[in-house]
C-alpha cells in the first residue's frame, strides 16, 4: 500500500485534536502515511507535545520571526521539502495561505472546516464562532467539510462532508463535540483517498474514483 510523507500545520495554542486524529488513524493503519513535519506557530500548541512524544520533527516558527507572511511561508515550504513531504494538512491552522505554499504544493493542501461549506465559512469563522453562528441561525443540521485549499478562505474544492443533527438544547460546546467526532473520522479518510490517488477533479467537483 502506497505511503506518503505529510506535513501538518497548526496555529495558536489549541489542543490539536485533529492532529491527534491523524496520528491515531496512522497508528491504526487506516491512513497510510507518516508525518514528516509538524509546523506550529507557537511552541505551546497542544500538537507540539504530541509530536515530540512520537518522535516527529517539529518546526515551531512564530510569524513574528519572519519579515512577512510570505517569508514565513517560504521557510515553511523549504522545511517541508527538506523532510520530503508531498501533502500538507491544515489541522486548526487559521492563518491565510498565500501563493507561496499554494504553488509549492498545488492541489496538495487540505483543510477541515467545522461546518457544511459554503455556509458559515470565510475569514474569522473558526472554532466556537462557527457553532455559535449555526445555532443563532436556527439550523437543524450542521457538520464538517474536508476541502482543498485555494487562494481564499474556505472556498476550495470540497472532497467530502459529514452531517450531524443540531439538538434543541445544544450549546456551541456540545455542538462542537458532535462535529469534531465527524472531523476526526472524515479528515483521515480523505487524506487516505488523496494519498492513494482515489479522487479526480471535474471542474470544481471532486469525485471518488471507482
Amino acid at each position: 500500500m502506497k505511503k506518503a510523507k505529510i506535513g501538518v500545520l497548526v496555529s495558536g495554542v489549541s489542543r490539536g485534536t485533529n492532529f491527534g486524529a491523524i496520528l491515531n488513524a496512522i497508528e491504526r493503519g487506516e491512513t497510510h502515511a507518516t508525518v514528516a513535519l509538524l509546523v506550529a506557530t507557537d511552541e505551546a500548541h497542544g500538537a507540539v507535545a504530541r509530536a515530540r512524544e512520537a518522535g516527529i520533527p517539529v518546526l515551531a516558527l512564530p510569524p513574528a520571526a519572519c519579515v512577512s507572511p510570505e517569508a514565513w511561508e517560504h521557510r515553511v515550504a523549504d522545511a517541508l521539502y527538506q523532510q520530503g513531504a508531498s501533502l500538507v494538512c491544515l489541522a486548526g491552522y487559521l492563518r491565510y495561505i498565500s501563493s507561496v505554499l499554494l504553488e509549492a504544493f498545488p492541489r496538495r493542501i487540505l483543510n477541515v472546516h467545522p461546518s457544511l461549506l459554503p455556509s458559515f465559512g470565510g475569514q474569522g469563522m473558526y472554532g466556537l464562532k462557527v457553532h455559535r453562528a449555526v445555532l443563532d441561525y436556527g439550523c437543524k443540521v450542521s457538520g464538517c467539510t474536508v476541502h482543498f485549499v485555494d487562494e481564499r478562505y474556505d472556498t476550495g474544492a470540497i472532497i467530502a462532508q459529514a452531517c450531524v443533527p443540531v439538538e434543541e438544547d445544544d450549546t456551541p460546546e456540545t455542538l462542537r463535540a458532535r462535529v469534531q467526532m465527524q472531523e476526526h473520522r472524515l479528515y483521515p479518510q480523505c487524506i487516505e483517498w488523496v494519498i492513494q490517488d482515489k479522487i479526480r477533479f471535474e471542474g470544481r467537483r471532486v469525485r471518488k474514483k471507482d
